[in-house]
């Protein structure tokens, strides 16, 4: 998957100029994650109903959580 252009710039900026591409291209990924998560849960709100019609939590505030600790733990290291 490759990262958009703005959240390349975003991870070059956040890391030690020795850090390997492909862990600025991960963190970028993440980033886009990120964004296209909130995106969704803007749009679509906080909760949702499921193929049975329960209200649940939006699945996108789950995946935001994983991609902004794995962020997270990537910048720790490299930063």
């Amino acid at each position: 998957m490759k990262s958009n252009k703005k959240n390349m710039e975003k991870a070059l900026s956040q890391v030690n100029k020795r850090t390997p591409h492909i862990i600025c291209e991960l963190i970028a990924v993440q980033l886009d994650i990120i964004d296209d998560s909130i995106r969704r849960i803007t749009q679509e709100g906080t909760v949702v109903k499921d193929l049975k019609g329960s209200v649940i939590p939006h699945p996108s505030i789950k995946i935001k959580l994983d991609a902004t600790k794995a962020t997270s733990d990537l910048l720790s290291k490299y930063r």
